[in-house]
């Protein structure tokens, strides 16, 4: 702005006297001399960078088969998201559970993994510091416990999984700031960042971390038996992008559903999730059960709802021309949840290699 003003002053105005010859001439200088500077402006802007693919690793036991090794190289993913350990609540103790077993290391040759945590919510509700700290410590324990199966447990990243809510914001802000003290001299922090603490972040904040992982599903309300499809809809995701502030405040990768879950309701309530559902019916499938019988591996009784939820092609790329609009980082990955063979099956890598292409030609 003050480049601009004294252009004026001192080009544009040079004597009074022939001001009001030369305000035609100044005022095609002037509109040239913008257009030039915003050309130049964009062109010393740093191009976005190809979105890097990538995929997240949920289960409890890491053995990638074969198929799931090709798939990941012909992605091209380079990085795999692995959930390290789960964190809640039993009772009025916090307990870590479900922590990783690494089965196999074959196929992770090349690959950048990045350990990752998931925390219950309700673990930061009424939280003292000193929990906290112990907290902190009993999670680093956790993860150098589990790390240590790996051939290179040199991670240049951690990420941190938690619904935060305004009300547990601070605790878990606080706890990422202590895990930071704990982690490795110069690995990066992360936090996945769900839709309504991308629109909100006056009112949830900003955790204090390197990046975000912005996860672009789970738009819908799972506890409804009503909902049509709670991984993704495109009219609800809309309405948590639309109105949001221009750019985040952490640079921001992108996580996109690649998966199907049955959801089962009794009287009324969401009583079991049930994951890789495609055999149970297609997308948006809902059937009540008239017969006692098996939905992989749990006992449903008579009278249970059953809605089956999946995101086919058609849905993942609306996903992905929303997430061109998004404010990405330059260097963004496009990380794809979750892998397993469900995913391999249905999925195909060539497939997801244009929804990262679509998101970063339309950028």
């Amino acid at each position: 702005m003050n480049s601009r003003s004294t252009v004026n002053k001192r080009t544009l105005w040079p004597a009074r006297r022939c001001a009001r010859e030369t305000v035609p001439g100044a005022r095609r200088l002037f509109f040239f001399w913008a257009g030039g500077l915003a050309l130049l402006l964009t062109a010393c802007r740093p191009p976005a960078q190809p979105a890097a693919p990538a995929a997240y690793h949920w289960q409890t036991r890491l053995a990638l088969q074969p198929a799931e090794s090709r798939w990941l190289d012909s992605l091209g993913a380079r990085r795999l998201y692995v959930k390290f350990i789960d964190i809640a609540l039993e009772g009025q103790a916090i307990r870590p559970y479900a922590l990783l077993e690494l089965a196999d290391t074959a196929g992770l040759a090349g690959k950048t993994v990045v350990p990752c945590v998931f925390i219950a919510n309700s673990v930061f509700q009424d939280i003292s510091a000193e929990k906290i700290d112990w907290l902190a410590q009993q999670t680093t324990r956790a993860l150098l416990s589990v790390g240590a199966q790996f051939p290179e447990a040199d991670f240049p990243e951690y990420q941190f999984d938690c619904d935060w809510t305004p009300s547990t914001r601070a605790a878990f802000f606080s706890f990422l700031a202590r895990m930071r003290a704990h982690l490795p001299q110069g690995a990066r922090l992360s936090a996945t960042i769900r839709l309504h603490q991308y629109k909100f972040p006056q009112q949830t904040g900003v955790p204090p971390a390197d990046r975000g992982m912005l996860m672009l599903y789970n738009t819908g309300d799972i506890d409804d038996p009503e909902e049509t499809n709670s991984i993704f809809q495109p009219d609800a995701a809309e309405k948590y992008l639309h109105g949001a502030a221009g750019r985040y405040p952490l640079p921001l990768d992108l996580a996109l559903p690649v998966f199907s879950w049955a959801l089962v309701y009794r009287d009324g309530e969401l009583w079991k999730i049930i994951p890789n559902a495609g055999a149970y019916g297609g997308p948006n499938t809902v059937f009540r059960i008239q017969t006692a019988t098996f939905l992989g591996g749990h006992y449903l009784r008579p009278g249970d709802l059953v809605r089956v939820e999946a995101v086919d092609s058609a849905l993942l790329r609306r996903a992905a021309a929303m997430a061109a609009r998004l404010p990405l980082a330059g260097d963004a990955v496009i990380a794809f949840y979750h892998l397993d063979t469900a995913t391999v099956r249905h999925y195909p890598a060539r497939f997801l290699r244009s929804v990262c292409e679509t998101i970063h030609n339309n950028r």
